[in-house]
């Protein structure tokens, strides 16, 4: 009596973990990295941009609705960086000094500071917090 083997048919490899596989690294890749573009911000201290001891340097306070304190008057971003440019090409101020009240969040301080800068403002630095 012969058995009769029946011939093995090929199995053929199933990409479906494969693809279960990259997909999850892809995921993984997307939500480890940042894509958000980082600058650096260059600081200074009030003494530091200090050029001219004649001339005073203003002091600028971030309120915590968002405006700005100036010459004991407040502003908007834009209307202060109108003001500030006026001041500084009359040389009635050195430089600008930003500083905080209580209760602004320091990413504020930092997108106000930089806000600043990109409005044409250069002499700029951060000064201690408001008491």
């Amino acid at each position: 009596m012969q058995i009769e083997v029946a011939p093995r048919r090929k199995r053929s490899v199933s990409l479906t973990p494969l693809i279960d596989v990259v997909f999850n690294l892809l995921l993984f890749f997307m939500l480890a990295s940042s894509l958000a573009q980082w600058s650096g911000l260059e600081l200074a201290t009030g003494s530091e941009t200090a050029s001219n001891d004649d001339i005073p340097a203003a002091d600028i306070y971030l309120l915590g609705d968002g405006e700005f304190r100036y010459d004991e008057q407040t502003y908007p971003l834009q209307a202060l960086a109108e003001q500030l440019t006026r001041d500084l090409e009359a040389e009635r101020i050195s430089s600008v000094i930003l500083r905080a009240e209580d209760g602004v969040r320091l990413h504020e301080l930092i997108d106000s500071f930089d806000q600043l800068g990109h409005a044409g403002i250069q002499a700029l630095a951060l000064g201690e917090t408001a008491d």
